[in-house]
């Protein structure tokens, strides 16, 4: 198992908290009554979640923005799946940490 940068970490931390804090301001105020201040966030967001490598969470977040600039229809559904995939990045990322994490106490045991 490849060791996890600290560093990087903390930003992939970061990115996600600001992902879901976006998110749920989303949900709570709705997609039409998103401006332009919540494009740029989005678009913010995918490029650092797709400089990090999350790339499918990052479609998911542009794929949102454009719906919500164009006034989409199917906004609502894609809030939707960028919160679900939002979610699913979080589980799987938080899996790999505690994946280290036990690699690297097994390793000292045997030491």
């Amino acid at each position: 198992m490849t060791a996890i940068d600290h560093d990087e970490l903390q930003e992939v931390l970061s990115a996600l908290l600001h992902g879901r804090t976006l998110i749920d301001e989303l949900v709570v105020r709705g997609v039409r009554a998103a401006g332009p201040n919540e494009y740029g966030r989005l678009e913010a967001l995918r490029d650092e979640l797709s400089r990090v490598g999350a790339r499918h969470l990052a479609e998911q977040l542009g794929a949102l923005a454009e719906a919500v600039r164009n006034d989409d229809p199917e906004a609502p559904a894609g809030l939707l799946r960028a919160q679900t995939s939002l979610q699913l990045f979080d589980r799987v990322l938080t899996l790999r940490v505690v994946e280290a994490g036990l690699a690297v106490a097994g390793q000292e045991v045997e030491a």
